[in-house]
This record gives C-alpha cells, sequence and structure tokens, in this order.
C-alpha cells in the first residue's frame, strides 16, 4: 500500500475551511479508485500546521487523480486557506 504525507501550513482562522474542503473533496466528490482512506492530523506544537496522510493501492492510482481537471480545481481552491506547503513523503505501509 502506497502512503502519501503532506504538511501544510494554514492561514490563520482557515483551520475549519481547510478540514471541510479535504472531507468534502475526499468524501462526497466520487471516491477516486484506489484511494482506501485519508487522515487529517492538526500538530499539536506547532500553530496551524496540518498533515494530510492518505493510503493508496498503488501510487499510480494517486497519480491518475492528482491529473484529473476537478482535482485541479480542487487545488484552486484549496489554494485559498494555505498559507504555505511543507514537506510532502511517499512511504509504503509495512504492518
Amino acid at each position: 500500500m502506497y502512503t502519501h504525507i503532506v504538511s501544510f501550513k494554514v492561514k490563520e482562522g482557515e483551520g475549519i475551511s481547510f478540514v471541510e474542503l479535504q472531507k468534502f473533496e475526499e468524501l462526497t466528490e466520487a471516491k477516486p479508485a484506489g484511494l482506501d482512506h485519508f487522515h487529517i492530523f492538526k500538530d499539536r506544537n506547532e500553530e496551524n500546521r496540518y498533515f494530510l496522510v492518505e493510503y493508496w493501492k498503488s501510487k499510480e492510482d494517486k497519480m491518475k487523480m492528482e491529473a484529473s481537471k476537478e482535482h485541479q480545481l480542487f487545488h484552486e481552491h484549496r489554494k485559498l486557506v494555505i498559507e504555505k506547503k511543507f514537506d510532502t513523503y511517499e512511504c509504503d505501509v509495512i504492518i
């Protein structure tokens, strides 16, 4: 299983908007082929920092979703609440 992890600094006062946008994209749109599930974490030590952890059947499935026009539009909307994108990690689930 392929895991994609990305961290964001969200604009002050936009934490709820960020979470709701992400949930809308992941849950109300047609579930992307290959997406198993995802989690959103809020950093306890750094204010307004969030982590999105997605679990995919394969990296190729993630890449197909990223290339879609709908997902590109979502990125445009999400830019409105993101102050900075931090690190991105690609992992394989072992256990």
